[in-house]
């Protein structure tokens, strides 16, 4: 599903990866760790196509993963998502139907099991930084890609929210969807994460194929727990 060959992606004189190699198989779980600033959020855009490396190759299901055909098999719900602000949510899911060719009443029934499920004609500039990371993972989502990469999903969800968002993880796990998760709540990828990439400096310090190892258990007995820092502190309004 993914394969990454020889990536470096300088910024300036600024290193952010270097020459990063790996595979994904389809239907494996990945769980992606690293300090902030490792190049975890940088490898994610990568792999969603949103931006190219400096030197190598990025392919998504055998294509460039800035293709079209890429796009058309991956979803790719972002720390913050890009939402246009003076939409309102049933606008905006619209909006991205018609690109994906998904009725709206698909994206508005998963839309009904979130907190907006009658929050149909707010603003999105209205909405709390939880409602919109709800909004921006149905979007993401709702042409069923095989390949999902999720940077920090829970951050901001409430409780019920969150439990929501599991079952629809161990669901796509199910079916064999392969799944990049970049998280600090390794709860998540203890459950079912069957792969560990640990990036240091922009490097990829370490590949582990778990085996029934959990990640915890895996990051310890590589000595890198030191890998795992909260996601950075936003000024967004907590989610409702």
């Amino acid at each position: 599903m993914i394969d990454v060959e020889s990536v470096t992606v300088r910024f300036g004189d600024h290193l952010a990866l270097r020459e990063v190699q790996c595979t994904v198989a389809d239907g494996e779980f990945v769980c992606l760790v690293g300090r902030n600033g490792s190049g975890k959020t940088t490898l994610l855009r990568l792999l969603a196509g949103l931006s190219e490396p400096t030197t190598g190759r990025v392919r998504v299901a055998g294509q460039a993963a800035t293709s079209l055909a890429a796009r058309a098999v991956r979803g790719f719900a972002q720390a913050e998502p890009p939402l246009y602000d003076y939409l309102t949510v049933r606008e905006q899911l619209s909006f991205v139907c018609r690109l994906y060719g998904v009725p709206l009443a698909s994206a508005l029934e998963r839309l009904a099991r979130t907190v907006l499920a009658d929050r149909h004609d707010a603003l999105v500039r209205e909405l709390s930084l939880g409602m919109r990371k709800q909004l921006g993972l149905v979007a993401a989502t709702l042409h069923d890609p095989a390949l999902v990469l999720m940077d920090e999903p829970a951050n901001a969800l409430d409780a019920t929210a969150v439990t929501t968002l599991r079952e629809s993880v161990r669901h796509w796990h199910a079916q064999q969807r392969t799944v990049v998760l970049c998280t600090h709540d390794l709860s998540w990828a203890d459950d079912l994460a069957d792969r560990l990439l640990v990036l240091q400096h922009g490097r990829l310090a370490h590949d582990v194929r778990l085996a029934g190892e959990t990640v915890t258990a895996a990051l310890r007995r590589l000595g890198a727990t030191d890998a795992l820092t909260r996601p950075e502190p936003t000024t967004a309004e907590p989610a409702s």
